[in-house]
């Protein structure tokens, strides 16, 4: 049976829906950066991030107890972000204890994408770090945005049943469970990649982590096909922002295009022209701080590390799993 063919005016009715989010979460971003300091727009994200991912969320444990997990997580991470600016070895402390919480916390979500606010908040944490009153804002905002997502979570879920009580939150778990194997993988990957970059002295340590995070999913049928897909966006993402704003759009122009870029963002469903925009944005960032070549290059440099480091660790743990596993499997049949 032929599939039927859209419709000019379905294409137009797909625009309309996503206007008015689009508009919204514009205005969310400039509401936040003018009452907590553009130097914390990248909290705005992650907090509009959450509120879009974690309203009518199902964490597993009711909605009263996700409605006070949800602020607290959010000022956890953004505390520990704080404190591992202080030094390498607070950074690892600071590591675990983050990575080890959030991946206990979305142990029971069934659609394994509840994390993604969560790492990824602390991870731009970790690379936008700010002092003094900037700091104290960007912990207050945490507080009361924080606070407001797990009010609107409780509102929309107070009715959903609860599947596990607080406490199994940290039950002994089996590494039969896959979620047990990834988050393993992820969290011991993603604090070695931290380290390992703020060790060395990287300028974008942020941008090896994301990669990492990007190609450690939990969906095992993605990682595969993202493994091979990272590199080459990535590259193309910065070739489009250098012929883009390097060549062709005059700067009075660019911030405009920066919005259409952001809209359009928002009807892309593949991972390859998602990374493509996810490099551009990147990088309309990163040259308010740096010079475009030089953030060009970095931008490379960390995803194609980042990269290196997530393949070397997936066959890394999958050969870990396949010896432990087994020996786990025959000391159940001895006994």
């Amino acid at each position: 049976m032929k599939e039927k063919k859209k419709h000019w005016k379905d294409y137009v009715k797909v625009v309309l829906t996503k206007l008015p989010i689009f508009i919204f979460c514009v205005v969310f971003i400039s509401g936040y950066s003018h009452f907590y300091g553009t130097e914390n727009s990248i909290v705005g994200v992650i907090l509009l991030m959450g509120l879009l991912m974690l309203m009518k969320a199902d964490f597993g444990y009711g909605a009263k107890a996700s409605a006070i997990l949800i602020p607290v997580t959010f000022v956890g991470i953004g505390f520990l972000a704080l404190l591992a600016d202080r030094g390498l070895w607070w950074g690892l402390l600071c590591h675990v204890a983050a990575l080890v919480w959030v991946l206990a916390l979305v142990r029971y979500d069934s659609g394994h994408t509840l994390y993604l606010p969560f790492v990824m908040g602390y991870v731009m944490f970790v690379g936008y770090p700010v002092v003094g009153s900037a700091a104290e804002s960007r912990i207050l905002s945490l507080v009361v945005v924080g606070s407001a997502i797990g009010l609107i979570h409780f509102l929309l879920n107070r009715k959903v049943p609860r599947r596990h009580r607080l406490r199994e939150m940290w039950k002994p778990f089996s590494l039969k469970e896959s979620w047990a194997r990834w988050a393993i993988t992820l969290g011991c990957t993603l604090t070695a990649t931290l380290f390992f970059g703020v060790a060395i002295g990287f300028p974008k340590t942020m941008w090896m982590g994301l990669s990492v995070l990007s190609l450690l999913t939990p969906l095992e049928d993605e990682v595969r096909k993202r493994q091979w897909l990272r590199i080459p966006a990535t590259i193309l993402g910065c070739l489009v922002f250098f012929a883009l704003f390097g060549i062709l759009i005059p700067p009075n122009y660019q911030s405009m295009v920066v919005l259409m870029a952001g809209f359009m963002s928002m009807f892309i469903n593949s991972y390859f022209i998602k990374t493509i925009y996810n490099s551009f944005s990147a990088l309309v960032t990163a040259t308010l701080f740096m010079p475009t070549e030089d953030a060009i290059g970095l931008r490379i440099i960390g995803n194609v590390a980042g990269a290196i480091i997530a393949v070397a660790a997936t066959y890394l743990f999958a050969w870990i799993w396949r010896h432990t596993v087994s020996e786990e499997e025959s000391m159940e049949a001895e006994a």
